[in-house]
């Protein structure tokens, strides 16, 4: 009995810590910046991508991922930028820009939830504590909209520090990516996040 009773308190414990540290994450992170690499498998443990990339944040609703590109002939890769307005999904390949009005795209871009403030995420979310495993808090972030074009996000805190996001989309497949090389609360460029379409580049706004 004895032994339960501590496994309970230790559970609850971690749990509580893993709150803490997303309480922590979205009251006293306002930016960061990282390093990823990402990998995708589907639900039987396949992979189907590997990719790496930068990325930035800054709240409040801005952020900028920066694909690598592995083409010699696009020193440029994919590129997702938000100012806090619109969403832009920009391909160099493919010459296309398509944006997005941000206040439409929380539920079917689960990255930006990583730039609200957290009485948003309450809105938007149910949250759920995992506790600790692999050495890192876990918390899961599920959208209330039944719609919404993703099943959870997981978020995996190291020592209260931002380290892994976990998404599973509606099709069980999964993006992992792992952060790296994290900088949080510097001073990151106001132009970083502005996207200017170049010469020739086709600009779609839905």
């Amino acid at each position: 009995m004895r032994c339960l009773l501590f496994f309970c308190l230790v559970f609850a414990s971690a749990a509580q810590a893993s709150t803490d540290d997303l309480n922590s994450f979205f009251k006293n992170v306002k930016t960061l910046e990282a390093r990823f690499e990402q990998v995708v498998v589907d639900e039987f443990g396949s992979t189907l991508d590997r990719s790496s990339g930068v990325l930035y944040l800054q709240r409040p609703g801005q952020f900028r991922w920066n694909y690598q590109s592995d083409d010699p002939d696009f020193p440029e890769g994919q590129q997702i930028y938000s100012d806090g307005r619109w969403i832009t999904f920009y391909d160099p390949d493919l010459e296309t820009a398509t944006q997005r009005s941000l206040s439409q795209a929380l539920e079917q871009v689960p990255t930006l939830a990583l730039v609200q403030t957290g009485k948003q995420i309450e809105a938007f979310f149910t949250i759920t504590d995992y506790g600790l495993t692999d050495d890192l808090s876990w918390v899961s972030l599920k959208p209330k909209d039944e719609n919404a074009a993703y099943q959870s996000l997981l978020l995996g805190f190291d020592s209260s520090e931002l380290n892994t996001i976990v998404l599973t989309d509606g099709l069980g497949n999964e993006t992992r990516l792992v952060l790296s090389g994290v900088k949080t609360n510097s001073k990151v460029s106001s132009d970083v996040f502005d996207f200017t379409p170049g010469p020739g580049v086709d600009l779609i706004r839905e």
